[in-house]
Formats: C-alpha cells, structure tokens, sequence
C-alpha cells in the first residue's frame, strides 16, 4: 500500500514524557529517534526567557522539553532558516517543526531539496496576535514574575485542558475556555488575518510527518485513550513510514484511514471564520488599550463562571 498520509492514533510509553506533552507524546519519540541516530539539530517553538515564542535549536534529548507543548502566538523565526541551510550545506541533519506556512517558506528560502532536512508540521487553528500575548503576559505579571506558561495542562484530564501559570512564588491553574487569552483566541479574534483564508489546509502535506490532537474517533477508541494525552500522527511519504518503523516499539498505536482518523479535527481541512466582532475588538485595543478590549469582549461573567463550576461538578465542563 503506497497511499499517503498513513494514519496513527498513538501515544508514547513513556508516561513521564505523555504527561508533560499537549497530547500523546509523538513528536518526543520522533525527535529522539532524529538526535540518538543522526545527531540532529531540532528546531521548534520555544518560550524564551520574556515568554515570547521563537524558533530555538536543540541538540540534546534533554532539552526536548523546551519544544514541547502548544504555543498559540506566532513564533520568531529570527536566523534560523539561514542556520537551517548552513548545516544541510554541511551534511547535518534538521528536523523543522512549524506551521505549515513556516515549513513552506522554510522550503522556498532553501531553493533545494535536502535529503538530510525532515519536517513536521501541524493541525493548526490559527496564530494569535504577539502583540496580544505580550500584553497578556504583563498583565498577569501584576500577581508576580511569570517563569513559565503550560498551554493545555492535564491537571483534570487531557479532554479538560488547564492553564497552567508557574509565577516565581506560586503556581496557578485556570480552565483554558475561562482564560482571557484562550477565549479570545478560541472565538477566532485574536487570530491573524492570513490564517482565515491559509492555504495550507487538507491531510496531504509538504512535510514529513503532520501532528494533531487525536479528537474524534480516535478519543473513543477506549483500547488507547485513558484521557492522558493521544496522538494523531500523519505519515506523509515513504521514508516517515521507515522512521515510523524504527520508532513503533516507543509507541501504543493503531492505523486508521487518515480521513476516518481526522474526520474530528475539523482545522485540518479548512479555515477558522473570523468572529463577528473582530474589528470592533481591535479598534477598541488601538484606542484604550488590553485592559480595556480584552475585559469588555473576553472577560467571564458570574454568570459563566457559575455555569462553568456546574459543569464541573457533574464532571463536563468544557
């Protein structure tokens, strides 16, 4: 069978590493596979020591937690496509994981296709304003120094995502729909304009390997998902499927049609619509400031939050 994508709910064996990432721990297990066989640099989104997102390289496994986990603002690519060709003129080997967008302009700059360069990608809603983020960052910064922000925190389940705040003195959890941040990025406000009309959308990538949380039909299969964190892990050639091959005895793992498999994950196949209240939100940003725009537009209301603490007690809040 030479059909592509090749389809995988899976999560990684090792608990320590499913626990600490978004979903099932898939991109570890592939990263590790790249640094202990070929001594690859990879490059993925990081926070910096600000808490902006940007593009950093890591060559140690020690050091994949840095990449690890979901970042919603657009990272900086700063100098890394020109390190990126620096090395592939050298014969090192890269794993790049990005946006999809990231991984074309990663292939445009290079002019050339490099067997020694692998890619990854994934489902991706959109990016959010950096903008919004660093404002964001320095308004929680009001409780204390921030060190550190886990997007899509298991603390209840891997299905109920948490915030996770790590200030220098204490730590937080928030439910990420009643995080300011997340709801204003999941009502597609604080998306960019590009991303309401991406090109990249569809199973079939230019990438290597496509990543996503395994929602839909894969969370219902109860032989893999215990609510810790599953994968959706897109094959997108021949020689993913020979890494997969060398990689599987890491992973819990089941092949699924690739369009049955993501049939749940709605991002992947087309765009997120712009909220109504777009343009009011931002020209409200650009007059009075975060505060303002974000509390008028984004803050919850008691009536929210209490609907949300009933939700919780029967055990389905969202």
């Amino acid at each position: 069978m030479n059909n592509f994508p090749r389809a995988y709910a899976c999560y990684n064996k090792n608990s320590e590493i499913r626990m600490q990432s978004t979903s099932g721990g898939a991109f570890t297990c592939i990263a590790t596979y790249f640094i202990n066989q070929y001594n690859a640099d990879i490059y993925g989104a990081a926070f910096n020591q600000n808490l902006e997102v940007i593009h950093m390289c890591i060559s140690s496994v020690e050091d994949l937690g840095k990449l690890r986990g979901s970042k919603y603002p657009q990272s900086e690519i700063g100098d890394s496509y020109i390190e990126i060709k620096e090395k592939l003129l050298r014969g090192k080997t890269v794993l790049f994981v990005g946006t999809p967008c990231q991984i074309e302009a990663l292939h445009q700059f290079l002019e050339h296709n490099f067997e020694s360069l692998w890619t990854m990608d994934f489902v991706c809603h959109g990016v959010a304003s950096n903008k919004i983020w660093r404002d964001y960052i320095s308004n929680n910064e009001h409780q204390g120094r921030l060190k550190n922000i886990v997007f899509k925190y298991k603390y209840r389940g891997w299905k109920k995502w948490y915030v996770k705040k790590e200030y220098v003195a204490k730590t937080t959890y928030i439910r990420g729909s009643m995080d300011i941040f997340m709801r204003s990025f999941l009502r597609n406000t604080n998306v960019r304009p590009s991303c309401y009309k991406c090109s990249f959308k569809g199973l079939k990538r230019t990438s290597d390997f496509t990543i996503s949380d395994c929602w839909g039909i894969g969370e219902k299969n109860t032989e893999l998902n215990d609510d810790k964190g599953l994968s959706a892990l897109l094959l997108q050639n021949q020689r993913a499927v020979s890494v997969f091959e060398k990689i599987k005895q890491n992973l819990e793992f089941q092949e699924y049609d690739s369009n049955v498999l993501m049939e749940g994950n709605w991002t992947a196949f087309q765009s997120v619509k712009p909220s109504a209240d777009r343009q009011q939100f931002f020209d409200m940003y650009e007059k009075y400031g975060y505060e303002k725009a974000m509390n008028k537009f984004f803050k919850p209301t008691i009536i929210s939050w209490v609907n949300y603490y009933l939700k919780r007690i029967r055990g389905v809040e969202k």
